[in-house]
């Protein structure tokens, strides 16, 4: 009985293999909705801007605009029809691929439960894909890779489906890889892997009506190509550009500027990169040797360490960092050397010799004559997860091999130390990850000993941090916290510029300079640095309140969104106006004493539509006044309460309600929850 028969069947287990699929798509749904919104303020990268206003001309003016490098249309033409659908916002375009992502654990698990008839490993399987963090990442991006894992994992799916009996499955299968190539010409080599697997397995008659259904579907892009250019662009100019681009000693920069010299002759560049790239493999063998091996260990590399280490200014969230680390790097490293062992070892031989094993080599060998980069490498997932799970799954109910399967595991064996041994080639992980593990343990011990005083035993653990790792930024701000601590600024400065110099662009160490500067009255520089206050997606109005706070007491007057940092939180960042948004709640630190005035600057501001702002004040937590802000700007006055400043300064609190202008214009950016807006704050003396 086939699986599509179990599916459709409401029998036991039928029945068990939805709620299975319907359980592990919940849980692949709850992950990439976690990385969704933690991703809402990531900017777009080039590609996705390039993409999205290709699709955005597509809908102003109707006609299709090429990329400056020539790329296939689907993936313009959906990003227009979603914009449509579901509006312009991003996070409403990051929602719809999310969902694509998790719908894509459908596919895989009826592949992998066509291959091995065993429902544990397409749960394995399932959940392989579901807990990835590498799709949940990469289903934020607007770029191809999401949609594309779900059709050529589909494709995969129903041709392993496809009998004799079942041409349907076939036919849906060629129409789902003319569409793939159209969204990335990579796909291309499926249509002869695919008809091979159909002659094999339903006849000549399927694999031929698969061939020239899907050489039909991507055929009046290819005619049109050709009216355009007056040339054979069977869909675009990628790989032919490309291999000039990655194998010219040049360079990519400068041989780009020679493909934009012929503007949009898509021919004339098709040709000459095509000539000029086979001209430079010919001409540097050693060079593009070279070039490969140093791509062949990029290849297997751990994606998110690398960057965590190679962008050390970027805060990243601890759960992100462990999430990234064991739910992407680590299930990378379990699918690529799982799956290069299955497809040695799994019983499912024709699947793996005329599908899986050409297809993994496929890619992976166009990469290296190319270039890699992580997301280059996702379109063998589809191909190794079902043979990881596999080996997963009979590695749990070991058995020890027959003589007659001993070569099989010892190719298994080598072909996995190999891969080990190139992922270490590129970077000396085990070794980095022990030395960071003694370091942030160390800056632990620091903060801790920092927090409770104890100035020696922090001084101690910060330098052996930097011992360590004598690129640490953290560890140099946490000595310099010290040195400020114990009425030292020169050489907190000396500090916190070493680790600039070792780390430019780290934020803490220009927040914390630019509080030392606006100490010394330097305010220019103090500018210069605080703004850094927007380079990361950490909370920085909260780490310079609580970090500030021992060394630089609060002033008696403030301008709010101007050398305000470490005496505000909750705001939003400055505006150009230099003022600032409140959220529903914020905070203003202000010196005072208790027979004072607290005086407000502050605009109610909306757009037209929006519900009034209606704002309540506390003073060291004891309400002072509630009032509707109107439109313009307008001071409020409130007294100080009894008892209020007996420390010598006081706490502002303003709980405001907020709309979002997206709310109210569709066609605004601007997607925050805004309150009041502030420019003001000052204790005065009281008439």
């Amino acid at each position: 009985m086939s699986l599509i028969r179990r599916f459709n069947q409401p029998d036991r287990a039928g029945i068990a293999h939805i709620m299975a699929v319907i359980g592990i798509m919940a849980l692949a749904l709850m992950l990439r909705l976690l990385v969704w919104r933690w991703h809402e303020m990531y900017p777009l990268g080039g590609d996705e801007q390039e993409y999205l206003n290709q699709a955005l001309t597509l809908l102003r003016t109707r006609q299709y605009v090429e990329l400056r490098l020539m790329r296939p249309p689907l993936y313009a033409i959906f990003l227009a029809a979603c914009i449509v659908a579901f509006d312009l916002l991003i996070q409403n375009l990051r929602l719809v691929q999310a969902i694509i992502s998790a719908a894509t654990i459908a596919p895989l698990y009826l592949l992998t439960m066509r291959l091995f008839d065993n429902r544990r490993i397409a749960i394995v399987a399932g959940l392989l894909a579901a807990l990835n963090y590498t799709l949940a990442f990469t289903a934020t991006e607007l770029l191809t890779e999401t949609l594309f894992l779900f059709a050529v994992t589909t494709i995969f799916a129903l041709l392993s489906c496809s009998t004799s009996a079942s041409r349907w499955r076939a036919l849906i299968a060629s129409i789902c890889l003319g569409a793939l190539a159209l969204l990335r010409s990579v796909a291309l080599p499926l249509l002869a892997l695919g008809a091979i697997w159909l002659g094999l397995q339903a006849g000549k008659r399927a694999a031929t009506t698969f061939a020239l259904t899907a050489i039909l579907v991507i055929a009046p892009w290819t005619l049109r190509n050709y009216l355009t250019y007056d040339a054979l662009i069977i869909i675009d100019t990628t790989g032919a550009e490309n291999l000039w681009l990655d194998n010219d000693p040049a360079g990519r920069e400068v041989v780009k500027r020679q493909l934009y010299a012929l503007g949009n002759d898509m021919a004339a560049r098709q040709r000459l990169a095509t000539e000029r790239g086979i001209a430079a493999i010919r001409a540097n063998p050693d060079y593009v040797a070279a070039k490969v091996w140093s791509e062949a260990r990029r290849f297997t590399a751990l994606q998110f360490f690398d960057d965590m280490r190679n962008r050390p200014a970027i805060w990243v969230p601890p759960l992100q960092v462990w999430l990234r680390l064991i739910l992407g790097d680590g299930l990378w490293l379990v699918i690529l050397l799982g799956g290069a062992m299955g497809l040695w070892l799994a019983p499912a031989r024709r699947w793996t010799l005329i599908i899986a094993a050409p297809w993994t080599l496929y890619v992976v060998l166009t990469t290296l004559i190319f270039h890699v980069e992580p997301r280059y490498r996702l379109p063998i997932y589809p191909a190794l997860i079902p043979y990881a799970a596999w080996l997963i799954v009979r590695l749990s109910m070991w058995r020890m091999p027959t003589k007659r399967r001993m070569p099989a595991m010892m190719a298994a064996g080598a072909t996995c130390i190999a891969l080990i041994a190139m992922t270490l080639a590129h970077r000396p992980y085990v070794a980095e990850a022990w030395m960071l593990a003694q370091k942030h343990i160390y800056l632990w011990q620091a903060d801790r000993a920092l927090d409770r005083g104890d100035l020696d035993t922090a001084r101690a653990a910060a330098g052996a941090a930097l011992q360590l790792d004598d690129r640490s930024a953290l560890a140099r701000v946490i000595l310099a916290r010290i040195d400020l601590a114990t009425g030292r600024p020169e050489a907190a400065l000396a500090l916190l510029n070493a680790a600039l110099t070792a780390i430019p662009d780290h934020p803490y160490a220009h927040l914390l300079r630019g509080a030392v500067y606006r100490l010394e009255g330097n305010d220019r520089a103090a500018r210069r640095d605080l703004r850094y206050e927007t380079a990361s997606l950490e909370d920085l109005q909260r780490w310079a309140w609580d970090i500030f706070r021992p060394f630089a007491p609060p002033p008696n007057a403030l301008n709010i969104g101007d050398l305000d940092l470490g005496y505000v939180r909750g705001f939003h960042f400055a505006e150009n106006g230099g003022f600032r948004w409140t959220t529903d709640h914020a905070d203003i630190l202000l010196a005072a004493q208790s027979d004072g005035l607290l005086e407000l600057r502050l605009s109610g501001d909306r757009l037209p539509g929006a519900p009034p702002a209606e704002v309540v004040f506390h003073i060291d937590g004891i309400e002072s006044g509630r009032m509707t802000v109107s439109r313009g700007w307008h001071t409020a006055r409130f007294p100080l309460p009894p008892g209020a400043a007996d420390d010598g300064q006081i706490l502002v609190s303003i709980q405001s309600t907020i709309y979002r202008p997206r709310s109210i214009d569709r066609t605004s950016p601007d997607n925050r929850p805004l309150g009041v807006a502030i420019d003001e704050a000052r204790i005065v003396d009281a008439p």
